[in-house]
């Protein structure tokens, strides 16, 4: 039995470094905790118990103390940075076509506000941002 215990052990192991998702770990541990018992504890349905208890409230309490620190957490992001500054057309913005516009070195997907034709190397306004791309207007100095 100890075998079965240490296979569950690694599979939940190696199933969260696949996953990342910080849930099967706990059904590791409690694998884990079950095979140190198993020569004190030789009932199967026991062992079962005690891995399903332990397990589950590993779960319970580490998701309690990740949404608690989650709620707590403010997430900042550059996106509204990005209304502010310019950028420069790199590859020609057609009407209904997506052309891309650089800004401080990074590449973006964009599209004219009015679906107008923004040549290469013009200088344009971010007016928007619709999920990964920009939409953008020829900067007024041009």
């Amino acid at each position: 039995m100890k075998l079965i215990w240490l296979a569950v052990a690694i599979i939940f192991g190696v199933g969260e470094l696949l996953t990342t998702s910080l849930t099967l770990i706990w059904f590791s541990i409690g694998a884990l905790v079950v095979l140190a018992l198993s020569k004190i504890v030789t009932n199967i349905v026991v062992q079962l118990l005690i891995f399903a208890v332990i397990s589950i409230s590993l779960l319970v309490l580490a998701t309690k103390k990740i949404v608690k620190n989650d709620k707590n957490h403010k997430y900042e992001t550059n996106l509204q940075g990005i209304l502010s500054k310019k950028g420069v057309v790199k590859e020609e913005i057609l009407p209904y076509k997506t052309g891309i516009v650089s800004i401080d070195g990074e590449d973006w997907s964009a599209i004219g506000i009015n679906n107008e034709k923004i040549e290469p190397g013009s200088t344009v306004d971010i007016v928007k941002i619709e999920g990964v791309k920009l939409i953008v207007k020829l900067a007024v100095n041009e």
